[in-house]
């Protein structure tokens, strides 16, 4: 990821320098800029930063039947799977993933050095907050469930290595995150789509609290347990197949 920053970086320094020369080297300049703007948006789709959508009218006269999402990975949850050859599989991909991509976003995220199991993993964190509990101010409230410290939780991303490290986040970061996931729960609403991970995550955060009606510091593994427990029952059953002979 350095390593595109750097390349990004020098072709901003490089690029007008050609171009005033009048070199053909602009070209192949403007060209790998435009290569890497490509991944970008795709990216930034991918994450539902800026998710992809068609209004077709000639589907039907309601947004349900108009409003189409399937350029999206996994239309119908709260986040895409994209595949990573460091990691052998498939990923969740978060808006913090694409941010730490750009270089914009470079002052709100630092390396994890140390253990990750000493910091908050990102989804957890995520799991604890709603868009509702942002706009009341408790992820600044060290003693509400959706408490956000500033750069306490961490993500794992590719390196330019071929592997993965962790970065810690900035609390910006965490709230932009849950601001796009509710922009994007929005959406698949009017385009008819019911979310399961919505639904767990309410479900979830109702018996957190109607438990812990006092507050005090949470057990972010146990909100998980309850939450993958409210998912299973959503979540279509997978069929067993039929004994054979």
């Amino acid at each position: 990821m350095g390593a595109l920053f750097q390349a990004v970086d020098a072709m901003c320094a490089i690029v007008p320098q050609l171009r005033a020369a009048g070199e053909p080297g602009a070209r192949i300049a403007t060209a790998i800029a435009e290569a890497i703007a490509t991944i970008q948006a795709s990216r930034v789709r991918d994450s539902r930063s800026m998710p992809e959508f068609v209004f077709d009218p000639t589907q039907g006269e309601t947004y349900t039947e108009a409003l189409l999402l399937k350029g999206n990975p996994n239309p119908d949850r709260d986040w895409g799977e994209v595949r990573s050859k460091a990691r052998g599989g498939r990923y969740r991909y978060l808006v913090a993933h694409w941010a730490a991509t750009e270089a914009r976003f470079r002052k709100h995220f630092k390396p994890l050095k140390g253990d990750p199991a000493e910091f908050l993993s990102f989804e957890d964190k995520m799991l604890a907050i709603t868009q509702d509990d942002v706009i009341k101010r408790y992820f600044l409230d060290e003693s509400h469930r959706a408490f956000v410290p500033d750069f306490g939780c961490y993500i794992e991303v590719d390196d330019d290595k071929g592997g993965t490290k962790h970065l810690l986040a900035s609390r910006q970061v965490v709230l932009f995150c849950i601001e796009r996931r509710r922009a994007w729960r929005m959406l698949q609403s009017k385009a008819g789509i019911e979310n399961p991970d919505y639904k767990a995550q309410k479900a979830a955060l109702k018996r957190w609290d109607e438990a812990h009606p006092d507050g005090g510091p949470i057990d972010h593994a146990e909100l998980c347990a309850i939450f993958e427990e409210e998912l299973e029952e959503l979540l279509p059953k997978k069929k067993t197949p039929a004994p054979v002979g």
